[in-house]
């Protein structure tokens, strides 16, 4: 399959998948230690996937035309199969991605070391990239289908009539509709992707892509006057997601407002967010150090609070590796965290 990501990415350097790996590890070489990525949550691409559906309902009507018309032909029959397996394929690379996506990017931010920051990045950008090149290979399909359908109708005028014509029509404007669902659906997953705030002591970073466009902007933590968090609505509150308002010193004027969208459990969200940004180790130190207490049977040590402890516990977190994800994985999301702050207190 052609790499689409490259062809893009040639054409237009405003368009990088691996921007936000390449920042990221920019700020590696600037010293910092632990930060903060917030993607939209997962349920940004479910709640969009209508045109998904959609997409399937009128490929289902296509298919009907063309395997059922007066005039159809084996050209015709031919062109419903493409059609069919295109969209069926589409929908699983959809779910495909998801599922990949969640996998790596969970459903709550957390404060994470800058090297697992970069692994999930650039796991996140391979499976995108796949998503990406898949994407745009089918589109080029259906669109292909659909023209090669416009010039069917116009020549099925000349040979049927009036009749044949029309229902050529609709099997046009059906596709032309399918082309924009599915163009609008991989700029959502763009979105999903490709937008990004990242959170590092004394700044944020936000980071936002239209299309092949995007645009940026840095927020200095001595500037934040406040942050809110509000449901966006009922299905926010169903599925729990929230929206983070960032307020300046210049929203009296109605500017320096800026929103992340989308955001798993905002509230905790915050707390982390002003963790980083104000480089705050000693509040993660007192909540590794009551982690550490609870599970004093599996981590012999209880507390990292002298350089000897935190020695100690990095050569424990090296040698132990395989045991400290096995009971990574059946804790809950709280201890979860405290775990990656661990991580993060032991770095040398």
């Amino acid at each position: 399959m052609i790499n689409f990501r490259s062809v893009f990415e040639f054409l237009f350097k405003s368009f990088d998948i691996a921007w936000d790996t390449k920042l990221i590890e920019k700020l590696e070489h600037d010293g910092v230690r632990f930060l903060m990525v917030i993607k939209r949550h997962w349920i940004y691409g479910i709640l969009h996937s209508w045109r998904v559906l959609f997409v399937l309902v009128i490929a289902f009507i296509n298919a009907y035309l063309l395997f059922f018309d007066a005039n159809n032909t084996v050209v015709g029959s031919i062109i419903g199969i493409f059609l069919l397996l295109n969209v069926f394929y589409w929908t699983f690379v959809i779910c495909w991605y998801l599922l990949r996506f969640y996998k790596i990017q969970w459903s709550e931010p957390h404060i994470e070391d800058i090297h697992t920051c970069i692994k999930k990045s650039k796991e996140s950008d391979v499976i995108f990239s796949k998503f990406f090149n898949q994407t745009i290979f089918l589109l080029l399909i259906l669109t292909f289908i659909t023209i090669f359908s416009t010039f069917t109708a116009i020549s099925s005028l000349l040979v049927w009539g009036a009749t044949g014509f029309w229902v050529g029509a609709v099997n046009v404007i059906l596709l032309i509709a399918q082309v924009g669902l599915f163009y609008s659906y991989l700029l959502v997953m763009i979105n999903q992707e490709m937008d990004f705030k990242i959170i590092q002591p004394w700044q944020i970073i936000f980071y936002n892509q239209r299309w092949v466009l995007w645009d940026s902007q840095n927020m200095n933590a001595n500037k934040i006057k406040t942050m809110n968090t509000k449901y966006p609505g009922i299905l926010g509150s169903f599925f729990n997601y929230w929206d983070i308002l960032i307020l300046t010193e210049w929203d009296q004027k109605d500017y320096g407002e800026m929103k992340m969208d989308y955001v798993w459990s905002p509230v905790k969200t915050v707390k982390e967010i002003q963790k980083v940004l104000k480089n705050d180790l000693e509040a993660m130190e007192r909540e590794v150090n009551i982690m550490l207490k609870k599970f004093k049977k599996e981590i012999w040590i209880e507390n990292i609070s002298t350089p000897e402890n935190k020695e100690q516990l990095r050569i424990f977190l090296e040698n132990n590796d395989k045991t400290i994800q096995q009971l990574f994985a059946s804790w809950d999301d709280e201890t979860k965290r405290e775990i990656k702050e661990l991580y993060i207190l032991t770095q040398k």
